[in-house]
């Protein structure tokens, strides 16, 4: 079974590419499946600097996926 991998931005709208820890925001969520060591697997996200202003994603339990949603920051 393959690692979990981040390559680009999480938003279908932005076609940045994962560089190095430190930009953007790197999200992490356990699911419910195991490997054959019975090790607990992780789905990782990563949303670029852009667009971690504006979005944030949301990890949907039941079908164990990020989504993005729109952030509502306070000016």
């Amino acid at each position: 079974m393959s690692e979990p991998t981040v390559s680009k931005c999480a938003n279908p709208e932005c076609d940045t590419e994962f560089r190095r820890l430190g930009e953007g925001k790197l999200f992490v969520r356990p699911t419910r499946n195991t490997n054959a060591a019975n090790r607990l697997l992780q789905k990782a996200a990563w949303l670029c600097d852009h667009c971690c202003e504006r979005f944030d994603l949301r990890f949907d339990r039941r079908n164990e996926k990020f989504n993005v949603v729109r952030t509502h920051r306070a000016a």
